[in-house]
């Protein structure tokens, strides 16, 4: 009788631990995210390969980050059967959108749209910009116009919110068409350039929107354990800043607020993770990002802007160098360079290879 007294009080003291861990637990990645994979709806274009290659100059197949993307929310729970995804030859103007206005009707209310574009991008002569299909460039083939895109999406999509990013060049031209419009959709859009920026061509926007995504400690500016959308486009803006000195854009509109969660991020082992630096590796000076450190062996491990994750690797503090920022004071005079486009640039984009 003792014993099983004893018993029943260890039980029952063990039932009542469980259950204070379970109520004072802290909130699960699930509860935290602003985003649910089973409300969510994806649609991805990339397009590295043209019809026409004399207009638009192709990119290399190798490492395509737009598949890791569609790879990240299939991984996540998203059902593929909210999944588009549109490369190279699939990705002709007419499927783009036939395939784009089918997607958003599927959706129900309270959805979560996610659009993405990769390949080149171009302005007309009446200044409009468009994404360059497989087909552009065929007798009255523009390509996917970007003014059309929130157009279909306000006309089709049952859903309440739209996150599109585009790494192509003048891609800030999707800012100017969703802030310009008040629907009943809440957009968040995030570009690799300006509206009236060329982008280069390689992959460091889709690397830190995946990296934020996936909740690398690096993405982590504050420290605080979460990665949020505006954590994302600040972050993005300095990578293409530094690495490929351009001007990303990011804008929200509605109640899309750039406090949503986006991801968990890992633990930050040193407080110089996610510092941009120049390394110094083989003799030579190139720009790169503390991913992790080791401070025992006072070594970092170094992802360096436009090589492949194969290329990462660990190095001395001796040879890192903190990068310096010059800044003005506003209404200084400044002295700026300004790249000019060729006329045959401003169809086709950046002629450079993804490495």
């Amino acid at each position: 009788m003792f014993l099983k007294t004893i018993r029943h009080l260890f039980a029952t003291n063990v039932s009542l631990v469980v259950l204070f861990l379970f109520l004072t637990a802290p909130p699960t990645l699930a509860q935290n995210r602003g985003w649910e994979p089973q409300r969510t709806w994806v649609f991805v274009v990339g397009t590295l390969r043209w019809k026409h290659s004399d207009v638009f100059d192709s990119f290399p197949q190798e490492n395509r980050r737009d598949t890791e993307l569609v790879s990240f929310f299939t991984q996540q729970g998203v059902p593929p059967a909210q999944i588009t995804y549109l490369r190279d030859k699939e990705a002709t103007a007419r499927r783009i959108q036939n395939s784009f206005n089918a997607l958003l009707a599927r959706a129900r209310k309270g959805d979560l749209l996610f659009v993405y574009y990769t390949g080149h991008g171009y302005k007309t002569d009446e200044g409009d910009t468009y994404l360059a299909s497989y087909d552009a460039g065929d007798e009255d083939v523009p390509g996917w116009d970007v003014d059309s895109i929130p157009i279909s999406i306000e006309r089709f999509f049952k859903g309440s919110r739209a996150f599109i990013a585009l790494d192509n060049c003048y891609s800030g031209s999707l800012v100017e068409s969703i802030t310009k419009r008040s629907g009943r959709v809440s957009y968040a859009a995030l570009t690799s350039s300006s509206a009236d920026q060329s982008s280069t061509a390689e992959w460091t926007f889709t690397e830190s929107l995946l990296a934020a995504l996936r909740g690398k400690a690096y993405e982590d500016a504050n420290s605080d354990g979460l990665i949020t959308l505006g954590e994302l486009a600040d972050q993005v803006k300095e990578d293409m800043s530094f690495a490929e000195k351009q001007r990303a854009v990011f804008a929200t509109t509605g109640d899309f607020s750039p406090q949503t969660i986006l991801s968990q991020a890992e633990e930050k082992r040193d407080p110089r993770v996610g510092e941009r630096v120049w390394v110094k590796s083989e003799g030579e000076w190139y720009k790169g990002q503390i991913i992790d450190a080791d401070r025992a062996k006072s070594q970092f491990l170094i992802h360096y802007y436009g090589w492949d994750d194969s290329y990462d690797e660990w190095v001395r503090g001796k040879s890192i160098r903190q990068i310096k920022v010059k800044r003005s004071a506003a209404g200084r005079s400044v002295n700026v360079e300004w790249g000019v486009l060729s006329s045959s640039h401003a169809l086709s984009g950046a002629a450079l290879s993804r490495r």
